[in-house]
């Protein structure tokens, strides 16, 4: 039996006991809280009076809650709602309860339908920021990838299938410009088998994108943006497993769960996930050598190298709601993947026998506690380590074909016979408070320690206890101050951070021809602000100013021995970073419109980019002097009901090399000054409609329909100013076609869903003009209990 087997067999059990003694032992109430028109209500806030146990109802107005034996008062709330008070008889045995709360019409123009609730908070806030509601597409066969793509100024182009690489922007600025976080914790700690085209939707409520400037919550070098994953934090009882198959011998398992012990009031989470596709999907007009015919020709051929698969799995025990911790928890983590590699940044390059797979394991503790010091002072901590090892194969002296064909060779497939391993150790803290001042100011802090231990080395060649490890050490300080006038209408956030790096690591000395220990240290400040200004009840505008600077990364300086080869005299890059938008929100009964629109500056020194090795089919970064960058985006929502919704966005984006005279010359004018960086999407857009209906096959059901539709416009893959610009390899413009039917039963307690990707089968490039699979299916079956 394989390991993920085992693992994902124990992880049932154990939820399957965990859930079984909740429904013999709990007392509880459960019901559902609807609004006049019979629509259920999410986020309702729901108290035990006179305690600290709480819930909230789920997307259909549906919650459950705990308490010891006996009648206690619940008291219902919500924004644009008056609250209820309604006494409960707490049993093993209750019938389900329906509420009813009444429109506050004092407040009935602040809601969305159904409330405004965490996400449009974010929208309205002070911050660019995308704020998505990924609950409500559980039910999809889509990663966080595929539904963070669909996004205003998001742009994911995938290198291949499933666990590939990819490049994630926004705004125009990619790579670690970008940094990505669950729960607030750099994602990295979790192991390279996890990341966003690996993770399941069901493992996240919402997702939070930050746009140039980034909350000092995240504490965070990020230049370009950040990417928050929210899990869901509800106290109740549930369990949440879904299984997916597909094209490419696709396969999607995830089961998530919790349980909570009445009588100690401990709490186990579990999150676990298993992902495998062959990944051999057809790559078209591939040039084939035919030695019959002793010419070339093109043929339609499968990737026959790309097989992915991965697993994952996460514990933690602890409890909420004490006088000393609203919640503390202690936890680990595991992962595995295992992949091979079909091609790198070359798609005429094939390998048939590279590959790469790796172990990581994180251990980690988390503790929150608010009102302290007469109310006034909120404090959060994090403390983790994690431990990788990761493997990268090159053995075979071959020269591989698309047709699986391959000739001897004096070398191997990527040029240096290898079996590189790559050991890392790494410690992350994080240390967060917010004192108020008073009511409208407060001020808040953060410190983040990042230590990290990398040890490279080719294992045919030398021993792990040979190869001196190089060492980064990161430290970031933040400060901010926090204002809010006139009844929060105007907020206005000041803040400071203070970066500091060091890295020991080897340095390679043309004269001696031998590598030697060499240290680097870097530290400044950056500053900046954010401002929110809500002219109406309907209309705001928003505005914020970053100096930022974004360290380098490990994978950059150290390379990944596979994709990425090592640059070890790479720099920081600096950038100033200037963001504008508004946003104007209208309701007319059961109709919800929104628009919101932005624009943004980024002016960065020392750029770090991706660039294809001239030598070999990889990657690796490199500093530009100046990069300037300008674009503008926009995006309307129209929602009708629970019946209709529409979304529609559009971002431009124009980067341009700012460097005018190359190699530190004062009279020699850099080739690509003024031109635009290459690679790089310009114009791209996309419109989603849903439509769903409730109760229409039985009762408590919905089936809903979804047609999505994505256009990227043609950009140029190399520098415009190199080679004859009519040769200039160009990626063409791209639109692509998904549609999708869910169909849920028992309030949501079982679902279905059937998903077709690139309908019309296009064809499709992303990163340096490498093919995307073509049309593909998808089903999916989830049960979730609560």
């Amino acid at each position: 039996m394989k390991l993920y087997q085992r693992i994902f067999i124990f992880l049932i059990f154990i939820l399957s006991i965990s859930l079984s003694r909740a429904q013999d032992t709990g007392f509880s109430v459960q019901g559902v809280v609807q609004d006049h028109t019979k629509q259920g209500l999410r986020g309702v806030n729901i108290f035990v009076e006179n305690t600290k146990i709480k819930t909230q109802t789920d997307q259909n107005g549906n919650f459950r809650i705990s308490y010891k034996k006996g009648e206690a008062v619940l008291i219902f709330s919500l924004d644009g709602y008056k609250k209820l008070r309604r006494k409960m008889n707490f049993s093993s045995e209750g019938s389900p309860v329906s509420i009813q709360l009444i429109a506050d019409q004092a407040a009935v123009e602040e809601v969305i339908v159904h409330g405004k609730g965490k996400v449009k908070a974010l929208q309205d806030g002070a911050f660019t920021v995308n704020a998505i509601d990924v609950a409500k597409l559980a039910n999809t066969t889509a990663d966080l990838n595929q539904v963070l793509n669909r996004t205003t100024g998001i742009k994911v182009r995938q290198q291949g299938g499933i666990g590939s690489n990819y490049n994630f922007s926004i705004n125009g600025m990619s790579g670690k410009a970008v940094k990505f976080f669950i729960d607030g914790v750099p994602l990295e700690m979790l192991g390279k088998g996890v990341d966003l085209s690996t993770l399941p939707v069901n493992m996240a409520d919402r997702v939070e994108i930050y746009k140039g400037v980034v909350p000092i919550h995240l504490s965070t070098d990020a230049m370009g943006g950040a990417v928050n994953i929210i899990t869901p934090g509800s106290s109740r009882n549930y369990l949440d497993a879904g299984i997916s198959v597909g094209s490419f011998n696709t396969q999607r398992i995830n089961l998530n769960g919790q349980f909570k012990d009445d009588k100690t009031g401990v709490i186990l989470r579990i999150n676990s996930f298993y992902n495998h596709s062959d990944n051999n999907y057809l790559m078209k007009d591939m040039k084939i050598w035919n030695a019959a015919k002793n010419e070339y020709e093109f043929r339609n051929l499968k990737r026959f190298n790309d097989r992915y698969q991965s697993v994952f799995g996460m514990a933690e025990v602890g409890v909420e709601n004490k006088s000393w911790a609203d919640s503390f928890f202690v936890g680990m983590s595991q992962s595995l993947f295992d992949k091979q590699i079909q091609t790198g940044s070359n798609q005429e390059v094939v390998y048939g026998g590279v590959k790469q797979n790796g172990e990581a394991y994180n251990y980690f503790m988390k503790y929150k506690k608010a009102n302290l010091f007469n109310d006034r002072l909120d404090v959060n901590v994090y403390a983790g380590f994690s431990k990788s090892v990761q493997k990268a194969t090159d053995t075979l002296m071959r020269k591989y074909s698309w047709d699986g064909s391959f000739e001897p060779s004096a070398t191997s497939e990527k040029g240096g016979r290898s079996i590189i391993m790559q050991h890392e150790d790494r410690l992350y803290s994080q240390v967060g408070a917010t004192y108020r001042i008073t009511e409208h100011h407060k001020l808040i802090f953060n410190y983040v320690l990042d230590y990290l231990k990398n040890t490279t080395f080719n294992q045919l060649e030398e021993r792990k206890e040979d190869v001196p490890p190089a060492k980064m050490t990161k430290q970031i300080l933040s400060m901010a101050y926090q204002q809010d006038f006139f009844n929060k209408h105007w907020t206005n956030i000041f803040f400071g951070k203070y970066y500091s790096v060091g890295l020991q690591k080897m340095v390679f000395d043309p004269v001696t021809r031998t590598d030697y220990p060499a240290k680097d240290n870097f530290s400044n400040w950056g500053y900046g602000f954010a401002t929110t200004v809500r002219i109406t009840r309907e209309l705001g505008i928003k505005g914020s100013f970053e100096r930022s600077y974004r360290l380098v990364e490990p994978q950059e300086i150290f390379g990944d021995g596979v994709a990425v080869t090592s640059n070890m005299n790479l720099k920081p890059e600096t950038s100033n970073n200037v963001n504008v938008g508004l946003y104007y929100n209208h309701h007319w009964g059961q109709h919800a419109f929104r628009i919101e629109g932005a624009g943004y500056i980024r002016d960065t020194k020392d750029f770090i980019y991706t660039v294809p090795n001239l030598y070999n089919s990889t990657f690796k970064y490199e500093n530009l002097s100046n990069i300037f960058t300008r674009g503008l985006e926009g995006e309307v929502s129209y929602q009708y009901k629970r019946l209709l919704n529409v979304l529609m966005n559009v971002s431009y984006n124009k980067a341009y090399d700012n460097t005018k005279f190359a190699n530190n010359s004062e009279d020699v004018v850099s080739a690509t000054y003024k031109k635009d960086v290459p690679n790089q999407p310009w114009l791209f857009g996309n419109m989603n409609v849903s439509i769903g209906k409730d109760d229409w096959l039985q009762r408590d059901s919905r089936v809903e329909l979804y047609y999505g539709l994505q256009m990227t416009e043609w950009f140029y893959k190399n520098w415009k100013s190199y080679g004859n610009p009519q040769n200039i390899p160009v990626i063409p413009r791209q639109t692509l076609h998904n549609i999708g039917i869910s169909y849920s039963m028992k309030n949501g307690r079982y679902n279905l869903a059937f998903d077709v990707t690139n309908l019309s089968d296009a064809l499709a490039y992303d990163n340096f003009k490498l093919q995307k699979q073509g049309r593909a299916f998808y089903i999916k079956f989830r049960y979730l209990l609560k």
